[in-house]
């Protein structure tokens, strides 16, 4: 492209109207079954294209929803040019092309997903589609991690063809932009700030492509109608659309953002809403093991998966003011285990009005009032309330889910729906305070020796046949090996208490808590991580371990979710709760005392138990209070950050080192994109500038000046006494390979200044001056590489900072010494 006004009129002047690009001659159409690869719309519009589709897969990748997601690039680059090439050919009808491309796809995906999970056998990953269909078909949940992945890697290479199709044959690019949209905002927002750069560089390509893409439109028109234009223009226009499209990120990266309208918002979230239901279904046949899980404040279902990275941020969802800080946050209970994990056995429902009171049958319990402020609501399948174990009331009208077999409550849930961010509701628990003494007189249920009575009458000797078979239950193919470790880690133990102590101690002195593992597909979760995860798991595998020991010995078990105790605010006075404090714990059924906590959790500590006669508020206890970084039993060299529940110690004195973690990403990310956003600008300011220079001169002159210039940079300087073929010498001299048109740049330059312009060596007479444009081209970006690597140029530029940095601060500093005298 010439860079210069007047080589611009001499061919603006020259062409024909019927000359441009993207226009075909008359009498000569397009055939059919001809075939067109060349890039019509410009090799720009396909870099821009390969931009938006790229940066939506790499979000996808950063995620990383299942392992092996690597594959995407390759799956992604052929989609591509399948794309691509379908719309450049017009021999074959395009239903035709696309089934072709579709089955083309589908076999990339089953071969890059059957290389990466089944060592390329072909046989093992159809087994594997067969048996997910067959489970999800029966209403169970397919885990398998290798669908999923070939589910993503064949959406990868539908997109990236449907994007070129899109752009090259429907000429539909905001069509492209949303479908790739959509895409990549669903994964923005399962991953932490950091990525934001993603979408920086989705939208920069975006606004650029349609820009580009409606310029090619807008110039064929007007080839058609005969119009001329600069030819320039599409640099000029690009140009200036690259500096709109910097200048809205910019101005939208300050504007204000996060109002959220609690009641409008509640339409996405209410349970009868097809959106949440089809995300419950994709949940149960997408079901994924590996990889890491969305980025999320605490999500609970009726379901609880052994799978992999629980991915909890740092967003306080709860604050709590409480009479007792030292009570976790009980969500939903779990009662039937699987070898896919937990779920609820058939409940049915039981309403209570406001302040109604659910009286429990146990004793020794002791009365704890939480005030609980949501500030984000966690993702939630149903409206749970949450409070401390053993909720009997609640300032809301509530209703209760009760297991149909033994009528323990599972879940409280909200009648009038979910909770929004600002509002505070009230709970009343009836919090154990079941001595250690106390606990040790519970016979195990099969040596109870007093019959249970439905009456209602607490006894410390007999248990309801329905709950010891349904909190024993155990699936019939279960690991014979889990038994047995349970029998000899209690062996030696007599009281059912002792040995639910032993099992709670083995595990924490045995397994390190550990977010980021993964269980391979198909593994049945508690015999891995008790066997073949290297000791290695969270806290799902660790009160999962415990109550599937447990109920191995025949004592009454069950998993519990929610949160721990969060962190102590000096300033509030209040618990606050965060996404990192979503947590699972194992209760145990004694006897006339109900379910009691245990934390078998190596890297929190342990429940307190009161002292006998005592009213039970923790005084005495023989545990620890429950504590994240600041316990006792957390291990030096490992970090809060990456645990569920970590939290400091009740008297806040403690800091939880999870705050830092996200904030200094999130500061990085906004450090890093202005950044790049910064240079994008000064780039083209720099362009705009550098094109406009010596814009009043000739074009042999605007190119002389423009190299003069790049040498000074270099160090290399036009003396008073250099004519302009000794000056040209020089620099011919330290770039040898550009010395012949460099020469030729100054026998032109010179013949134009001084040669009498009727002569016929004038440029204006003999041609040269149309080599001048040619000459530019090939010199302006060898000489800005070797302006790039000249030392010189890497030292001054530097140095010209610092000087221009030093003026200013003295600058600011007479100012400052005027005012002050003024």
């Amino acid at each position: 492209m010439q860079d210069a006004a007047v080589n611009q009129m001499l061919r603006v002047l020259s062409r024909s109207p019927n000359d441009g690009r993207g226009r075909r001659k008359k009498g000569k159409p397009r055939e059919s079954g001809s075939f067109h690869l060349s890039m019509e719309e410009g090799w720009l519009s396909l870099f821009l294209l390969a931009a938006v589709v790229y940066s939506t897969i790499w979000c996808v990748q950063a995620v990383g929803w299942v392992d092996n997601l690597n594959v995407l690039t390759l799956t992604t680059l052929l989609g591509l040019v399948a794309g691509i090439l379908a719309s450049k050919q017009y021999r074959f009808p395009s239903i035709v092309v696309h089934v072709v491309a579709m089955l083309f796809g589908l076999f990339v995906a089953f071969w890059q997903t059957a290389g990466a999970f089944h060592n390329g056998s072909f046989a093992a990953f159809a087994g594997s589609l067969g048996d997910w269909f067959n489970t999800v078909l029966h209403g169970g949940f397919g885990n398998d991690d290798s669908i999923f992945l070939f589910f993503i890697v064949t959406l990868g290479f539908v997109l990236a063809y449907t994007s070129a199709w899109l752009v090259y044959r429907t000429r539909s690019p905001w069509l492209m932009i949303i479908a790739n949209a959509v895409v990549l905002l669903i994964n923005l927002s399962n991953t932490t700030s950091g990525y934001i750069i993603f979408l920086v560089i989705f939208l920069l390509a975006a606004l650029l492509l349609v820009l580009r893409f409606n310029l090619y439109e807008s110039i064929k028109r007007w080839n058609r109608q005969g119009l001329r234009y600069s030819e320039d223009l599409s640099w000029d226009i690009m140009q200036a659309g690259a500096l709109i499209s910097i200048g809205i990120l910019i101005f939208s990266w300050i504007l204000p953002y996060g109002y959220t309208d609690p009641n409008v918002s509640q339409i996405w979230t209410v349970d009868s809403n097809p959106w949440v239901q089809l995300q419950n279904t994709w949940d149960r046949i997408m079901s994924v093991n590996g990889g890491v899980n969305a980025a999320n404040r605490g999500s609970f279902r009726d379901t609880l998966t052994l799978g992999g990275n629980p991915n909890l941020n740092n967003e306080i969802v709860f604050t709590v003011q409480s009479d007792d800080g030292s009570q976790y946050l009980q969500s939903t209970v779990f009662d039937t285990y699987t070898d896919r994990g937990w779920t609820i056995s058939p409940t049915s429902n039981h309403s209570l009005k406001a302040k109604e009171t659910n009286p429990l049958p146990v004793l020794k319990t002791k009365p704890v009032t939480q005030s609980i402020t949501v500030v984000n609501q966690p993702a939630l399948q149903y409206p749970y309330l949450f409070g401390a174990p053993q909720i009997v009331s609640t300032s809301l009208p509530a209703s209760l889910m009760q297991s149909r077999t033994t009528g323990e409550t599972t879940a409280w849930l909200n009648q009038n729906g979910f909770i929004t961010g600002g509002n505070t509701y009230t709970v009343t628990s009836d919090v154990s305070s079941a001595d250690e003494a106390s606990l040790r007189t519970i016979p195990i249920p099969k040596d109870a020796t007093s019959t249970y009575s439905p009456s209602g009458q607490v006894s410390a000797d007999a248990y309801d046949p329905d709950i010891v078979r349904v909190y024993t239950q155990l699936p019939q193919d279960l690991d014979p090996q889990i038994a047995i470790l349970a029998q000899n880690i209690t062996r030696d133990k007599k009281t059912m208490y002792d040995k639910v102590l032993a099992l709670e101690a083995y595990l924490r002195a045995h397994y390190a808590y550990d977010l980021n593992i993964n269980k391979p597909p198909r593994e049945e979760g508690v015999s891995w991580f008790l066997f073949r995860s290297n000791n290695r798991g969270f806290c799902n595998y660790f009160s999962s371990a415990m109550a599937v020991m447990a109920r191995s010995l025949g004592i009454p078990t069950r998993v519990v979710v929610g949160y721990t105790n969060g962190n102590y605010d000096t300033k509030t006075h209040q618990r606050v709760i965060r996404g990192v404090d979503a947590h699972a714990w194992t209760q145990v059924y004694f006897a006339g005392y109900g379910w009691i906590n245990f934390e078998p959790s190596q890297s929190f500590a342990t429940f307190s138990r009161p002292l006998p006669d005592t009213s039970g508020n923790g005084s005495g206890s023989t545990g620890n209070l429950p504590g994240g970084p600041n316990g006792p039993n957390n291990p030096q060299n490992q970090d809060p950050r990456h645990k569920i529940g970590a939290n400091d110690s009740l008297d806040g004195s403690g800091t939880n080192a999870s705050v830092i973690g996200p904030d200094v990403g999130r500061s990085v990310s906004v450090a890093a994109g202005s950044l790049i956003l910064l240079l994008l600008f000064g780039c083209i300011l720099f362009s705009v500038w550098w094109r406009k220079l010596f814009r009043n001169l000739s074009v042999t002159s605007q190119v002389y000046g423009r190299v003069c210039m790049l040498a000074d940079w270099a160090g290399i300087r036009l003396q008073p006494s250099n004519t302009p073929t000794e000056y040209m010498d020089k620099l011919a001299q330290a770039s040898p390979d550009e010395a012949e048109m460099l020469h030729r740049l100054g026998d032109i330059y010179t013949r134009e200044r001084w040669a009498p312009p009727e002569s016929p060596d004038h440029p204006n007479h003999n041609g040269d001056l149309n080599e001048i444009g040619r000459l530019w081209q090939r010199l302006q970006p060898r000489l800005f590489l070797y302006l790039a690597c000249h030392p010189y140029f890497l030292r001054w530029g530097p140095r010209r900072l610092l000087v221009l940095w030093r003026e200013a601060r003295e600058r600011r500093k007479q100012h400052k010494m005027l005012y002050d005298n003024l």
